[in-house]
Formats: C-alpha cells, structure tokens, sequence
C-alpha cells in the first residue's frame, strides 16, 4: 500500500476488502500515522481546556472596564454568555470528539494488528503440524 492510500485511508473508513489485503508492515504505519494524529489532536483539546479560564478571565476584565462596577458572580455569568466564550466551548467539544475519534481508530488498529499476528503465528503453527 503506497503512502498516498494510507493517507486517503486515514481521512475516510476503510473499506473491508483493503483491511483484509494490508500486510503487518502497513498496520504499523496506519496506526503510526493514525496515533501521530492522536497526539496532536488531544495537544489541541488540551491547549484549549488550558485557554478556557484565562479567555474567562479576559472577557470578565473587558465587561468589567465597560460598565459598572458588579457582582463576582455577575460578571462571571455574562463571561459565560460571551460569544468568544461559547465560541471557545465548541473548539474544546469539538476537539474533544475528534481526540476519542483517533483514538478508538488507532486503539481498533492496533487490535487488527494483534489479531493478525496471532493468525500468522497460528497458521506457521498449523503447516509445522502438518
């Protein structure tokens, strides 16, 4: 399988007939390439989990020069309801969904490699009993 289907292969399912036809070497590199993705991904989810008190924070200070002094708990609520922050909530659910996305793919990976090695390890056993 040449690099430019296991990276068509990466973004789309694989189709089952392409599943039975790859060999151990290309499962390693799909789940390679597939657990790369992972990390990155999960990089980004947790920058923005980092981000979200500070972006808070930011829009409680803005809210906080425009008006009046209020409330802690005021000022929390209407950082809450900013758009930048609902903005910044959907970027983490997102990215969150995405994360477990990969990593049930490369989890499913390396399951189909393990699977395969124990066939060819039990049909290796198999010819030597015949």
């Amino acid at each position: 399988m040449s690099g430019e289907n296991i990276q068509k292969n990466t973004n789309n399912q694989q189709p089952s007939g392409q599943i039975k036809e790859m060999g151990l070497e290309e499962i390693i590199q799909l789940a390679n390439k597939i657990g790369l993705e992972y990390v990155e991904k999960r990089k980004e989810a947790e920058r923005y989990e980092l981000l979200r008190t500070s972006i808070r924070a930011q829009i409680m200070n803005r809210i906080e020069l425009s008006q009046e002094k209020m409330p802690e708990s005021r000022l929390k609520r209407l950082a809450e309801a900013d758009p930048e922050y609902t903005d910044l909530l959907e970027k983490i659910a997102n990215s969150r969904a995405e994360t477990e996305k990969l990593r049930i793919r490369y989890e499913s990976y390396k399951s189909l490699f393990d699977a395969r090695r124990t066939m060819i390890s039990y049909k290796k056993i198999e010819l030597k009993t015949l």
